[in-house]
C-alpha cells in the first residue's frame, strides 16, 4: 500500500481536488496532503482533530440503512467556502476537497430552490 503514490495521482489525475486525506479503520491518518500551492481553510490542528473523528462517523452512519438501500457510494458536505466528499475504499476512508464551486448540478439547483423557499415560508 502506498497511500502518498496514492494522493500524488489524485492531484494529477483530477485538478480540482485541493486536499486528500487517507484513514485507516484504526483512525491513523496515512496521509494528509494538501495540493501544492494551496492555502488551507483551517489550522493543521484543527484539520487533524477533525480528520480522525467526522469522516469515519458520518460514513459509519450512512452503512447502517446499507442492508436495505445498498452501499454508499460518498458522502459529501457542502460549505460555504469548500465542498468535501468521503469515500470508503476497502479498509481505508478517503477525504477529499474541493473549492466550492464545483459544479454538482442537481444539488446546487436543489439547495438554491431551497433557500429561495425558505426565505419565503421559514423565516
Amino acid at each position: 500500500m502506498d497511500v502518498e503514490r496514492f494522493a500524488e495521482e489524485v492531484f494529477r489525475t483530477e485538478p480540482r481536488v485541493r486536499f486528500v486525506g487517507v484513514l485507516d479503520n484504526s483512525l491513523r491518518v496515512l496521509v494528509s496532503r494538501m495540493r501544492e500551492g494551496v492555502q488551507s481553510l483551517t489550522s493543521d490542528e484543527d484539520d487533524r482533530r477533525w480528520l480522525v473523528l467526522v469522516p469515519n462517523i458520518l460514513i459509519d452512519c450512512a452503512e447502517k440503512l446499507s442492508p436495505a438501500l445498498g452501499l454508499v457510494e460518498s458522502v459529501t458536505i457542502r460549505y460555504q467556502n469548500l465542498f468535501l466528499v468521503f469515500f470508503r475504499l476497502e479498509n481505508l476512508t478517503i477525504v477529499l476537497s474541493f473549492e466550492p464551486t464545483i459544479i454538482r448540478p442537481f444539488m446546487t439547483a436543489l439547495s438554491e430552490t431551497m433557500r429561495k423557499i425558505g426565505t419565503l415560508y421559514l423565516r
